[in-house]
């Protein structure tokens, strides 16, 4: 699949109890369209390895994926309720995750992808907000 290389922009906030930790990360990447939906394929370089990461999505839809040091899967369908797969060197985690919020923005050179969900892990669920900026 060829494609057109891109910036993402990576914003995500999570808020749990009276706790809150916010990051921003920047990667280069690669834009593609295939059907009807959209990929956004980038790398990531942690301490413990490689992690190649894909954002596919449509108007409907998100999933990301992580593939390397660190393996997860993570859906979101807004109004819904999914279970997530979460695979760290520790074990597999099943992460169940209610989407609240999603919009997707086009621009001439530009997407915006608004997400907010919860993570439901027990007691009380970690809110969490995701920006996700791609020029190209």
């Amino acid at each position: 699949m060829a494609g057109q290389k891109c910036v993402i922009y990576l914003r995500s906030t999570q808020k749990m109890g009276g706790e809150q930790e916010s990051t921003e990360e920047q990667y280069a990447g690669v834009l593609m369209d295939r059907e009807d939906k959209r990929y956004i394929s980038y790398k990531r370089v942690t301490e413990d390895g490689d992690i190649d990461c894909l954002i596919s999505f449509d108007r409907r839809s998100l999933s990301m994926s992580q593939k390397g040091a660190l393996r997860s899967k993570l859906e979101l369908f807004p109004g819904k309720k999914t279970v997530n797969a979460y695979s760290t060197p520790v074990g597999t985690l099943d992460l169940e995750v209610f989407t609240k919020r999603y919009d997707v923005m086009q621009q001439s050179t530009s997407i915006k992808i608004l997400i907010d969900y919860d993570i439901l892990a027990g007691g009380e669920p970690i809110k969490t907000s995701m920006e996700i900026d791609v020029a190209y």
